[in-house]
């Protein structure tokens, strides 16, 4: 098989893929954190785009004695590459 084959090949099998991980149900923590990141002002997130540290980072920001304004800015900064590839599509 041809390298060109074996990438064409490849994108169609992640691309006929997405669909099926778009479907898999949120963890409790995925849960958690998508429910407060609406509160905080960051409602466009799908919380499965993000890595797990991600996800465990901000979980703790929520739970933390910082105030608001501390924490939204910091789980700012946790999504900014994120939220600028979902941008940039």
């Amino acid at each position: 098989m041809s390298f060109t084959k074996f990438v064409a090949a490849t994108g169609l099998a992640v691309t006929l893929a997405a669909p099926v991980y778009a479907d898999e149900p949120l963890t409790h923590l995925q849960r958690t954190v998508s429910t407060e990141l609406k509160t905080y002002g960051f409602k466009d997130v799908d919380v499965r785009s993000l890595s797990s540290g991600q996800i465990a980072h901000i979980h703790h920001l929520l739970y933390s004695d910082r105030g608001v304004a501390q924490i939204r800015g910091q789980i700012g900064a946790i999504l900014g590459d994120s939220l600028l590839k979902s941008v940039f599509r």
